[in-house]
């Protein structure tokens, strides 16, 4: 799980360079799902589901600062 974090940690910057957040927020997430497939495949499949839904509750969250950013321009 130490990878999902650090990815996340990185990406809330590059969400929000642009005027396309929504859709920065959409491959985010489809990389951070891709990710949590790949990474938990082998040893810890029973947590894929969690691991997707983090990024979820992720993209959820983005989605809000993306609206929030839109209306404090």
């Amino acid at each position: 799980m130490k990878w999902l974090l650090l990815a996340l940690m990185f990406v809330p910057g590059a969400a929000f360079a642009g005027g396309a957040c929504e859709a920065t927020c959409a491959d985010t997430v489809k990389q951070c799902k891709d990710m949590c497939k790949t990474a938990l495949k082998k040893d810890s499949a029973d947590k894929i589901s969690f691991c997707q839904d983090k990024c979820k509750e992720f993209e959820n969250e983005c989605k809000k600062d993306c609206e929030a950013d839109k209306k404090s321009r």
